[in-house]
């Protein structure tokens, strides 16, 4: 059973650590996204840096590669810890999150910031735990995702509707999926490290100095 959590990881790590960023920085002008605009390798700066193609190309293979990691963890632990999770607005039965996927979609994150590819400097990680999401609670996560987008189209400032998002997606797991303790640990988990990530834009938010999209 424990080689099963090892392969789990490692290969969600290492989808984590293939960056779309980067790969965009060679098929779209051939810059080194590290080394232009905020100096990140997210979907963010691949807008500001090569425009929304590269952008969207960088969000769509982000994403992927975390429900890919997900959905890797499942099969290969598909186990849970409850029988069943509950919506506290109606008390109605919510099926549980498996246990690979939190630990394929937590590896998966973890080498979206720090991959080893990239000397362990890489994105923010929203939407490699976006995908991860995708994966556990589909139709939440669509909502809140329209929902994020919004708050960016408004703002213009793409960390507001990151950490507001992963924020929601956290308190939608209480809510709607009460008693699933694979769902809770997972939310919380990516919910420290999108925010840890993002302490930076956090301290530029307070001062009023984030840069806009």
């Amino acid at each position: 059973m424990v080689w099963r959590y090892v392969v789990t990881a490692v290969v969600g790590y290492l989808l984590g650590c293939i960056l779309f960023g980067d790969i965009a920085s060679k098929l779209f002008k051939g810059k080194d996204i590290r080394k232009v605009g905020s100096g990140n390798v997210g979907t963010a700066n691949a807008i500001r840096t090569y425009g929304w193609g590269g952008g969207v190309f960088t969000f769509v293979g982000d994403v992927a590669k975390g429900v890919l990691a997900a959905l890797f963890g499942k099969w290969l632990l598909p186990q849970v810890l409850a029988d069943s999770a509950v919506s506290l607005l109606d008390m109605s039965a919510q099926p549980c999150v498996a246990i690979g996927v939190c630990v394929g979609g937590v590896a998966a994150v973890l080498g979206h910031i720090w991959p080893v590819s990239l000397k362990f400097r890489g994105g923010k990680g929203v939407a490699t735990t976006l995908g991860v999401f995708f994966v556990m609670m589909p139709v939440h996560t669509a909502i809140v995702l329209a929902i994020s987008l919004i708050i960016v189209a408004c703002t213009r400032t793409m960390s507001i509707g990151s950490l507001v998002g992963t924020a929601l997606m956290a308190a939608v797991s209480f809510v709607f999926f009460w008693g699933d303790i694979v769902n809770h640990v997972t939310c919380v988990v990516l919910l420290i490290l999108v925010y840890y990530s993002h302490r930076m834009n956090i301290k530029r938010l307070a001062e009023g100095k984030e840069n806009l999209l």
